[in-house]
């Protein structure tokens, strides 16, 4: 196969139909088995790992990055793979050192500077500290580059503690991010409106052998928290932030056939194949996209008995909080506007109302702030919602092999912490947005 193009090409097309069946690991076999032929092919390399990245199968990716590390040693692509896939499954060390490979070879490997901030929590001033200083006042730098330098220089400081210059570096770097973001307060006012006042869309027969759950929430409400904690069950099958759900309701809404029962069935059988997928089955299939809130009428259509965890968090701490990241995702073009993220916490607030008075959906809310408090019985509503046997209060389940691409994925794997519960009572006096757009309730 190795000198066979036309076999090469033919191998390709049939992992990417084995992907749209929902075939992931018939997919990633048969990409694994070509690579294995075509080793010495930087090329194939990388269509190799960014194939898995794709599938969601970091697991299969990661012999294949490290291979390829090891045969381009100075190859800052590579690297940046491969400290992306090993920080995906929570090997932090590896990946930090991967990462400053790539960021030292090409320093416009933009999205390395965020990941190498995302491997540890920095307890002091030390060289990655320097290092994204040095990014962030290098005027030679792209500007795409430039501004994950500064994200990762604020997240550093914060950190740090040192929440003054955290603030003054971060408003930059969200001013720059600001100019290259496709997203309009307007567009969401009349996406929410249009929700709110839509008739009501038919429902579908349940299917009694599938059961998705779906996460949802603003942003950094602590949706990945709940999604690993779920995650660390064995009914459980957790596929990660999908994007099925806008793409497809998009679709059927520019076709005109949102109320088309038939179009339904359909695309509801395209979404159960890419949650199901042809892994060791499970009771539950998960997708934790946050912004899936916005879609929940067209959830309750097509899966009538989907379950619903509705995550919340303090307004302020969760603006700053969005505030702090760098989104890769249109969608998240709000973050970098405490006005837009203000308008967009409402329209979150207004159609989570909205759905709880009109679909008959399950939905349990759950509070980050009593999360991090009592831990434990939190992790009992949420079996006692989804019906599950209840865990032992000294239970302690291994989620190493857990792929998290969210700016989450080193928290999410230490204890339980509370130190980030008013975390923008620090940042108040540099940031009044944060007091004059985010109102505390009373």
């Amino acid at each position: 196969m190795a000198a066979a193009p036309t076999n090469r090409e033919a191998t390709w097309a049939q992992a990417q139909r084995l992907r749209e069946d929902g075939r992931i690991e018939a997919a990633a076999d048969a990409v694994i088995a070509l690579w294995q032929q075509v080793r010495n092919d930087r090329a194939g390399a990388l269509a190799t790992i960014e194939f898995l990245k794709e599938c969601g199968a970091h697991q299969r990716a990661f012999p294949v990055a490290r291979d390829a590390r090891t045969r381009w040693p100075h190859d800052a692509r590579i690297a940046a793979e491969a400290g992306e896939i090993a920080l995906a499954l929570g090997h932090f060390d590896e990946a930090a050192v991967a990462l400053r490979e790539a960021i030292d070879l090409d320093p416009k490997q933009g999205a390395a500077w965020l990941r190498l901030a995302y491997c540890r929590r920095f307890v002091e001033d030390d060289a990655d500290v320097q290092r994204f200083r040095g990014g962030w006042s290098d005027p030679g730098l792209d500007e795409a580059a430039r501004i994950c330098a500064g994200f990762a220089l604020g997240k550093a400081l914060d950190d740090l503690g040192d929440c003054r210059q955290a603030a003054q570096v971060l408003t930059q770097a969200n001013a720059r991010a600001r100019r290259t973001a496709n997203w309009h307060i307007e567009t969401w006012q009349r996406f929410v409106d249009a929700q709110l006042n839509a008739p009501a869309l038919p429902t579908l027969p349940p299917d009694p052998t599938f059961t998705p759950i779906f996460v949802v929430g603003m942003p950094r409400s602590g949706t990945t928290l709940v999604a690993s904690t779920l995650a660390r069950r064995t009914e459980v099958r957790d596929r990660g932030e999908l994007n099925w759900i806008p793409a497809l309701h998009a679709l059927l809404r520019e076709q005109g056939q949102l109320r088309n029962p038939q179009a339904l069935a359909a695309i509801a059988g395209v979404i159960r194949a890419q949650m199901r997928r042809d892994d060791a089955p499970a009771r539950f299939y998960l997708d934790k996209n946050p912004l899936n809130f916005r879609y929940l009428d067209f959830i309750a259509a097509c899966f009538p008995n989907a379950k619903i965890v509705h995550c919340r968090r303090s307004a302020r701490d969760t603006a700053l909080s969005i505030w702090m990241q760098h989104f890769a995702h249109e969608d998240l073009g709000f973050a970098y506007d405490f006005a837009a993220i203000a308008e967009v916490g409402k329209g979150c607030d207004a159609l989570m109302t909205h759905w709880r008075a009109r679909l008959p959906l399950a939905i349990l809310d759950v509070d980050y702030e009593r999360f991090v408090a009592e831990p434990q019985a939190q992790r009992h509503r949420l079996d006692e919602f989804l019906d599950l046997p209840t865990r032992k209060d000294n239970e302690v389940a291994d989620n190493n092999a857990q792929s998290i691409t969210t700016a989450s994925v080193w928290q999410v794997r230490q204890p339980v912490y509370t130190h980030a519960v008013e975390r923008w009572r620090g940042y108040a006096p540099y940031l009044p947005e944060l007091t004059a757009l985010f109102p505390e309730p009373a």
